[in-house]
């Protein structure tokens, strides 16, 4: 009697978007997203489609009331060592107006759009991309695409809207905990009035500042959401690609957002 022959195994499957071809297939990815999600907000402005209005509705309590707690308490706590910071530099150096100047710039250019962002990518866009992931092992994005709907507007549509919508209405959140806890500290340790805040913020942020502080969020919720795109679709058929989905997400988020901060820098050259 012969032995019997081993089974064959079959090979994993393909991760989506491995190596050199997969990330330049994972780009025209991001731009093919793009491309759709404007046509789909073009045609909602234009009556010719509608809005999921109750993705949205939970998609704004995800990235909006979910993360409300831990903004404040980042930005209230950043004002805080802020205003210790600079109560112990005033301390040793009497140039209060100096000291405004540069500290209201970096808080409104700078500190609260990068916090906003990275908060936002933890976890509006760490849950994007894990029920990206979980609608691609599950096979669901077959079943969408043989009633006609597509995947990416379904999944990414009325979430990137409400994460544009939040980190605009945080990045005002979170510039405003940071002045008043920094005040607060600096109100009770050092003898600096008031109206040297006020005067401060009127002089060094101009008109086209404030239009950069508040674009940047929105700039990087943007890079989240093909991010979180990109990677949940890249979990393939993989079970294991739900919980790698949501690291890339993360690691591949944060680093968008620092260089994108950089770029803008650069071409703006403030």
């Amino acid at each position: 009697m012969s032995d019997p022959r081993p089974l064959a195994v079959a090979p994993p499957p393909r991760r989506p978007f491995t190596g050199l071809v997969g990330a330049v297939e994972g780009l025209g990815l991001a731009a093919l997203t793009l491309v759709r999600l404007l046509g789909l907000y073009l045609r909602i402005l234009a009556g010719r489609a509608r809005l999921d209005v109750p993705a949205f509705a939970a998609a704004l309590r995800q990235s909006g009331l979910s993360i409300l707690p831990a903004i404040t308490l980042v930005t209230l706590a950043v004002g805080a060592i802020l205003g210790q910071q600079a109560g112990s530099f005033l301390r040793r150096f009497d140039v209060p107006e100096l000291l405004l100047l540069s500290t209201t710039y970096a808080v409104v250019m700078e500190l609260v759009p990068l916090l906003v962002g990275i908060l936002v990518a933890g976890r509006a866009g760490v849950d994007l991309a894990v029920r990206q992931a979980n609608l691609s092992v599950s096979g669901e994005v077959d079943g969408l695409l043989a009633i006609g709907i597509d995947p990416i507007a379904y999944t990414l549509g009325p979430t990137l809207l409400a994460m544009l919508i939040m980190s605009f209405a945080f990045a005002v959140w979170g510039g405003l905990m940071t002045f008043i806890a920094a005040f607060l500290w600096l109100s009770l340790e050092t003898t600096v009035p008031p109206a040297l805040f006020l005067d401060a913020f009127t002089s060094v942020i101009a008109p086209a500042d404030l239009l950069e502080a508040i674009g940047k969020p929105l700039l990087f919720a943007l890079l989240i959401g093909l991010i979180a795109t990109v990677n949940g679709t890249a979990a393939g058929r993989d079970p294991q690609g739900v919980g790698a989905a949501a690291t890339r997400t993360m690691i591949g988020a944060v680093a968008a957002i620092l260089l994108a901060d950089l770029a803008v820098i650069v071409l703006t050259g403030r």
